[in-house]
C-alpha cells in the first residue's frame, strides 16, 4: 500500500480538490474523479499509522499471481480468512496459501458540502474511512499472530495486572531460541501497569518525563488499541509471515445519489498469514 506523500494541507492540494468536489456536484464524470482524487490521501493515512507492516512481511502480488509462501513441514501455518477469523493448517505440508480478502469503508457525504467545497469536511471523511479500514486491518493482524502463538509460549499471569516478571519470562522464550525481541504489543491501557514497576532510575526518570518507555531490553513497546486488553504480544527480530496486498486502496463513487447525499466505497484487497508461529510469545493476563 506504498503511496506517494501528498499534503493534504497544502493550498495546491487545496484548491485542486475544491475544483474537483464542485465539478463532482455537476456529472458523474466528475463525482468519479473526486473519488480517484481521494484514494491516495486515504492509503497515505492508512500507512502513516497501521502497524500491519511492522509485524508482518508485506508482498505486493503481481497480477494473476497467488499468495503461496514457503514453510516448514512441521509447522502449522495460521491466516486470516475472507470472513475475518483465524485459520490454521494441519502439519505435513512445505507450502500455504494465504487467501486475500476486501477491507472497506463506505463514507457518505451531504451534497451541500461538495456544493459549498466545504473542504475540511472532505478532510474529516478520508479520514474516518482511513481510521476505519486500518483498524481493522490491524485488528485481523492481531488476531492471526495471536491466535498463532503456541500454548508452550504462552504465559499466564493472575491478578490482571502485567509484570515485569511475564515480560522477562516471555521474553526468555524467545532468547532461548537464540532471537532477539522486536516487539512487545500491548493495549494503551495496558501500559499503566509498567508505571508500577521497579524500573532502573534511568527508566523511570524516561517514564515520568515522557509517560512512555520507547524499549524494554531489545523490544520495542507498541501500543495500540488493536490489541485486547488481557494479551500482551512478544515478537522476535526475525519475519514471522506475510501481508500479501492483492489491490492497493482504491475509491469508487456510489452508482446511486440521492436528493441529498451521495458517496464512495473505499477498499483494499489484502491477507494475513503467519509461517513461523514456533518463534511467538504471548503474555495473558487473566483475573
Amino acid at each position: 500500500m506504498d503511496t506517494q506523500t501528498i499534503d493534504v494541507h497544502s493550498q495546491e492540494y487545496l484548491e485542486a480538490m475544491a475544483a474537483l468536489m464542485s465539478e463532482a456536484v455537476e456529472t458523474p464524470e466528475g463525482l468519479r474523479a473526486l473519488a480517484a482524487a481521494i484514494a491516495d490521501p486515504i492509503a497515505q493515512e492508512i500507512d502513516r499509522k497501521e502497524i500491519s507492516s511492522l509485524l508482518l512481511t508485506k508482498h505486493t502480488l503481481p497480477k494473476g499471481e497467488r499468495p503461496i509462501y514457503q514453510k516448514r513441514p512441521t509447522l502449522r501455518a495460521y491466516w486470516i480468512s475472507e470472513d475475518g477469523e483465524a485459520r490454521e493448517q494441519e502439519v505435513g505440508r512445505d507450502e500455504v496459501e494465504f487467501p486475500t480478502g476486501r477491507v472497506h469503508s463506505a463514507p457518505m457525504v451531504d451534497i451541500s458540502v461538495l456544493k459549498h467545497g466545504n473542504i475540511g469536511t472532505l478532510l474529516d471523511i478520508q479520514e474516518s474511512a482511513a481510521t476505519e479500514i486500518r483498524k481493522t486491518i490491524d485488528a485481523r493482524t492481531v488476531s492471526v499472530i495471536s491466535a498463532a502463538v503456541p500454548a508452550a509460549n504462552t504465559v499466564t499471569v493472575t491478578g490482571s495486572a502485567l509484570t515485569d516478571d511475564a515480560v522477562n519470562e516471555a521474553i526468555s522464550i524467545l532468547e532461548d531460541l537464540e532471537l532477539a525481541v522486536k516487539w512487545i504489543i500491548m493495549r494503551g491501557r495496558r501500559f499503566n501497569d509498567i508505571r508500577d514497576w521497579d524500573l532502573d532510575p534511568q527508566t523511570k526518570a524516561e517514564l515520568r518525563e515522557k509517560g512512555v518507555i520507547k524499549n524494554y531490553g531489545t523490544g520495542s513497546i507498541l501500543l495500540t488499541s488493536a490489541m485486547p486488553l488481557t494479551e500482551v504480544l512478544i515478537l522476535p527480530d526475525e519475519e514471522i509471515g506475510k501481508m500479501p496486498i492483492r489491490e492497493a486502496v482504491k475509491a469508487e463513487s456510489v452508482d446511486r445519489k440521492t436528493k441529498f447525499k451521495t458517496g464512495w466505497l473505499v477498499w483494499t484487497e489484502l491477507g494475513m498469514g503467519v509461517t513461523r508461529p514456533d518463534i511467538l510469545a504471548k503474555i495473558v493476563i487473566s483475573g
